[in-house]
C-alpha cells in the first residue's frame, strides 16, 4: 500500500525555496511516496529558538507536501549533531520509514558511508576525544581526527544520520541530495538562499519591515511567505530570553555543573558575567572563548533555561520516549491509520494529543514529554503566541 515511506530532517527555520527543491527531489526519486519530516520544534539546534512557533512551521511543511510532521522534542532539537540525529533518526523508525533523504554538499553517499564506517571506530573515537579535549570545536576536531578531510555541515550530520541508522540496526536506506546554488551561510543566488541569510534579513532591526519583507519575497514559497509576513512582529531570538536565563543561572548556580555540554569551570563564567552585564551580547561575549563555538555556547544557555541536564540526556539518548505528531495531510492520516493496525502499534508511543496520556506512556515518559511542553510554554512568554493545538490537519 506505501511502497516508498521517506524521511526527511528539518527545522525549517525558515521554509525557504531550497526546501522546496527538497521536497520535490523527493517526488521525483520516488514515486508514490509518504513524506514524514521530523522537524525541530520551539527551538532549534544552533542554540535559538525558532524565528516561528512549531504550529505556524507546521501548517507551512503540509502545504508544501509533507504529509506527516513528527515533533523533533527540545531534548534532542538542542543537542549536538550526534545526539540531535539519533533522536530524528530513532523518530524516523518509529514510523517505518524505509528511505531517509538529506542535503550533502559532497552528494557522495558511497563517500559518506566509507567515513561514518571510519568514525565508528575505537582509534577514531580516541582520536575525537583528543581534539575535543584540545579545545577544538566539534566539526574541527570530527573533520581533524579523519585525517583533516574537511566536512560541510550538512555531510557531518549526514554522517551522524548513517551512524545513527547503523547504531540502532535500522532498515532505514540513507539517499543524498546535492546542496543547491547556496551553502549554510551564503548570501541570495537564483533565488535560493540558506536559512541563516532570511533569518539575518527578518531580524535586522535597522531595516524597515516592509525592505525586509522585499528582501526575502523571492527566497520562500508563497504561503511561507504569508506566515512569515503575518508573524512578523513576534519573531524570537535567543537575546529575548536574556533575562530568563540570567535568572536561571544566579538561582541555580550550585547545579550548573550538572547542565548538559556545560564543561567544568565554565559554570562561574556564567554566573560571573550575568551578574556584570544588563546587555546579552556583552554577556555572551565576555562569556565566549576559543574552546566554544557560538552555537555551543547558545545551546549550553538554553539547556541552563529549560534545566537540560546530563542525566535528562541519558534518559533518551539510546530510546526515544514517545512520537508526537504535530500535523498530518489526508495521506498521512491514512498511513497513521495503516499503522494503528499493526501489532507492535503500543510500543510505538505515537501522540496525536494529550489525552490518555498515562495509557499509553510510562511514568518516566509522561515527565519527559511534560519537559518538551514546559519549554514550548517558555517559548510562549516571549513569542506571545496561544497554542492552537494539534494535531494540525491538511484536508
Amino acid at each position: 500500500m506505501f511502497k516508498n515511506v521517506v524521511g526527511l530532517i528539518v527545522e525549517y527555520n525558515p521554509f525557504h525555496n531550497g526546501h522546496l527543491h527538497h521536497i520535490q527531489e523527493i517526488d521525483r526519486l520516488f514515486e508514490d511516496n509518504i513524506k514524514i519530516a521530523t522537524m525541530s520544534g520551539d527551538f532549534v539546534q544552533r542554540g535559538e529558538p525558532s524565528l516561528i512557533n512549531k504550529f505556524e512551521k507546521t501548517k507551512i511543511a503540509l502545504s508544501q507536501g509533507i504529509d506527516i510532521v513528527i515533533e523533533l522534542p527540545v531534548f534532542y532539537s538542542t543537542q549536538s549533531a550526534e545526539i540531535f540525529a539519533k533522536g530524528s533518526v530513532n523518530l524516523l523508525n518509529k514510523l517505518s520509514c524505509n528511505h531517509i533523504v538529506f542535503g550533502s554538499e559532497s552528494n557522495n553517499l558511497d563517500r559518506l558511508r566509507r567515513i561514518a564506517s571510519i568514525s565508528l571506530t575505537k582509534e577514531f573515537e580516541l582520536s575525537l576525544k583528543e581534539f575535543l579535549a584540545e579545545g577544538f570545536s566539534y566539526p574541527t576536531a570530527f573533520s581533524k581526527a579523519l585525517f583533516n578531510k574537511k566536512l560541510g555541515s550538512n555531510d557531518i550530520l549526514a554522517l551522524e544520520y548513517i551512524r545513527a541508522i547503523k547504531a540502532i540496526n535500522s532498515k532505514i536506506e540513507p539517499y543524498c541530495i546535492k546542496r543547491e546554488k547556496t551553502g549554510y551561510y551564503d548570501g541570495e543566488k537564483d533565488n535560493f538562499a540558506s536559512a541563516s541569510y532570511v533569518r539575518k534579513i527578518l531580524l535586522d532591526y535597522n531595516v524597515k519591515k516592509d525592505d525586509r519583507l522585499n528582501k526575502i519575497k523571492n527566497l520562500v514559497p508563497e504561503f511561507s511567505y504569508r506566515i512569515l509576513e503575518e508573524n512578523f512582529g513576534v519573531f524570537s531570538s535567543l537575546s529575548d530570553f536574556y533575562d530568563l536565563i540570567k535568572y536561571n543561572i544566579i538561582k541555580n548556580h550550585s547545579e550548573l555543573k550538572n547542565i548538559q555540554d556545560l564543561e567544568v569551570g565554565l559554570e562561574n563564567r556564567l554566573y560571573k558575567y550575568s551578574l556584570e552585564n544588563l546587555s546579552f551580547e556583552n554577556f555572551f561575549y565576555e562569556v565566549l572563548t576559543k574552546r566554544i563555538t557560538i552555537s555551543r555556547l547558545q545551546r549550553i544557555l538554553l539547556h541552563t533555561l529549560f534545566d537540560l541536564t546530563e542525566n535528562v540526556t541519558e534518559k533518551v539518548k539510546n530510546k526515544v520516549p514517545f512520537v508526537k505528531i504535530l500535523g498530518f495531510s489526508s495521506r498521512g492520516q491514512e498511513y497513521l491509520n495503516y499503522l494503528k493496525k499493526l501489532e507492535d502499534y503500543n510500543e510505538r508511543k505515537i501522540l496525536t494529543s494529550n489525552r490518555n496520556l498515562k495509557e499509553i506512556l510510562s511514568e518516566q515518559e509522561i515527565e519527559l514529554f511534560k519537559f518538551n511542553e514546559l519549554c514550548s510554554q517558555i517559548y510562549r512568554i516571549k513569542s506571545n503566541y496561544i497554542n492552537i493545538g494539534y494535531p494540525i490537519i491538511k484536508k
